[in-house]
């Protein structure tokens, strides 16, 4: 009767963990949706440090073209994924589990809007550096 019961307790504590475990399986989404948040804030860093950087940009709805001392970087969607190419070389993923991207030109800068498989939207306005001395200071 005793061992009954010993062998009912050990039962018991490892069927309380079970709902512990399957609701830590079931997180794993949570946290590629944090990653991806994590990635879209590394990506908009990277981009304005470019556009800033930038000698001229061509900006189509999906894709924009910049000019950096004589190259052209180019962001483009491939797939699922938004890529970054040199001289149309190279095959860089700088944002992934992308459903939509589009990009828009506004006054002085770039409007990007991105919907990702996470359904979260994200969007970010970047402007270009003005040349400071074709600026007229009284």
């Amino acid at each position: 009767m005793l061992e009954m019961l010993f062998a009912f307790a050990i039962f018991l504590m490892i069927a309380s963990f079970l709902p512990v475990s399957i609701n830590f399986l079931f997180q794993d989404w949570k946290m590629e949706a944090r990653t991806q948040r994590l990635e879209w804030h590394v990506f908009i860093n990277q981009l304005k440090k470019e556009i800033r950087l930038a000698d001229a940009a061509e900006i189509s709805p999906v894709s924009i073209v910049l000019t950096i001392d004589g190259k052209s970087v180019i962001y483009e969607k491939y797939g699922s994924n938004l890529r970054r190419r040199v001289d149309m070389k190279g095959h860089e993923v700088v944002l992934q589990k992308l459903d939509r991207i589009t990009f828009s030109s506004i006054n002085g800068g770039v409007e990007i809007n991105v919907s990702d498989s996470f359904d979260q939207e994200h969007s970010a306005c970047l402007y270009y550096l003005m040349n400071m001395e074709d600026i007229d200071v009284p």
